[in-house]
């Protein structure tokens, strides 16, 4: 008998219902120009990477793999070559390596000696790869949205 509710209340729930889709047919979308579509698929420079390391706060927390941009601007001159090989990587790839994208929930307390879980503040610990990939995939498809917005 309870199998036969159940059965009764998904067929019903997942039943087909000949409602009205919403349908598109005279909507008119913007369309982003051709220069900003080539802008937004271009291979990063190394000044624009380098203008990204250089807009992040440099004593923020380090990521998974201990480094923050404190170091990254520190140590610029020596690992610039890697951070772009990271960046050619992921724009001939595509996408991120999995093992890339790690990052660690960290709680840091509110208050001196806390013992509820809302005393505390949860954080995601990122590493500084992802953090300027993101960024510059933002800077750029910003200036294009920003368009949109004073229409």
């Amino acid at each position: 008998m309870v199998k036969d509710k159940v059965k009764v209340f998904f067929e019903e729930r997942f039943a087909r219902k000949d409602v009205c889709q919403v349908r598109l047919d005279n909507a008119s979308f913007n369309t982003i120009s051709e220069a900003d579509s080539e802008m937004l698929t271009d291979a990063f420079s190394e000044e624009e990477i380098r203008a990204v390391v250089w807009c992040c706060d440099s004593s923020k927390s380090p990521g998974p793999d201990g480094f923050n941009f404190g170091f990254l601007k520190f140590c610029w001159d020596i690992i610039k070559k890697d951070v772009m090989l990271a960046v050619k990587d992921f724009e001939a790839i595509g996408k991120w390596p999995r093992e890339s994208n790690a990052s660690f929930l960290c709680l840091i307390p509110k208050v001196d000696n806390p013992r509820q879980l809302g005393e505390f503040r949860p954080i995601s610990l990122v590493g500084c790869l992802y953090k300027i990939i993101s960024k510059a995939l933002f800077l750029r498809l910003k200036k294009v949205i920003c368009k949109f917005a004073k229409l």
